[in-house]
């Protein structure tokens, strides 16, 4: 059985500004982030389920969901795309030269934009998921959004892509849980985290909390760290304490298509 991916309509409403118009393509991530090669795309509860063939949808480009318009996916998106490009494109090259790979290193970067980068492309995930509460920060580049989510961050050293949208982590005893999104691609991964009361059970990422009262274009150093790193399927293949919640519509992981 083969495994439905929403690629979406050609129109309808788009999901970050809300109107009923023609619809484009939009790569999660970016095509300048994680290059656009053939895929095979399956439901994360596929995926980590433990069979050796999970049901996949082959797309021969990229991840990619036909659900904005072309003014979001363009002028909207364009300048969180930059900030955003420009973080990977660094990190990229530091682990390309073994002799920067140390403890402890940083980069430059544009939070406010990267963090809207990272919710744009999130927010076309799924089809007809327009969210108000996206909507005003993308078209807001001074609205609080790092003071509404928790947005954490990582090195992640691995192969494939991993999109999580409708995904949610919670533990037992009483603690808090979260809905969280999800995005991974060498060389970065990204927890959107949305109820900043939640922390994660076995390992904390570093996170843009420091640069909440930043104006959009205000740079500031990043720090990366490169050992202790959590493994590919963290956080969605969860262990202990913790339990996950997910929706197969919006919770997705692709690994590149095997030739022959």
């Amino acid at each position: 059985m083969t495994f439905k991916f929403p690629v979406g309509p050609s129109k309808g409403r788009c999901d970050i500004c809300g109107l009923e118009t023609d619809l484009t393509e939009n790569h999660v991530p970016p095509k300048a982030w994680a290059q656009g090669i053939a895929l095979r795309v399956s439901s994360v509860a596929d995926a980590i389920s433990g069979e050796k063939k999970p049901r996949s949808h082959k797309m021969p480009n990229g991840v990619c969901f036909r659900s904005i318009c072309r003014t979001c996916n363009g002028s909207v998106l364009s300048r969180y795309d930059k900030a955003l490009v420009s973080m990977s494109r660094q990190v990229m090259e530091i682990l390309r030269d073994r002799t920067k790979v140390t403890y402890y290193q940083s980069i430059r970067i544009q939070p406010q934009l990267v963090a809207r980068g990272v919710l744009g492309h999130m927010s076309s995930v799924g089809l007809s998921r327009y969210d108000e509460r996206h909507s005003q920060h993308l078209f807001d580049d001074r609205s609080d959004l790092l003071r509404q989510v928790r947005l954490h961050y990582w090195v992640y050293p691995y192969s494939g892509r991993t999109v999580l949208r409708d995904f949610g982590l919670g533990i037992l005893g009483g603690k808090a849980s979260s809905a969280i999104y999800v995005l991974k691609a060498y060389p970065l991964a990204f927890a959107m985290v949305w109820n900043r009361d939640f922390q994660f059970e076995d390992w904390q990422p570093q996170s843009f909390d420091p640069f909440a009262g930043f104006e959009p274009d205000q740079e500031a150093n990043l720090p990366l760290e490169f050992v202790g790193l959590p493994g590919q399927v963290w956080p969605e293949h969860v262990q202990g304490n913790t339990f996950a919640v997910l929706h197969s519509d919006g919770a997705f992981v692709a690994t590149e298509k095997r030739r022959g």
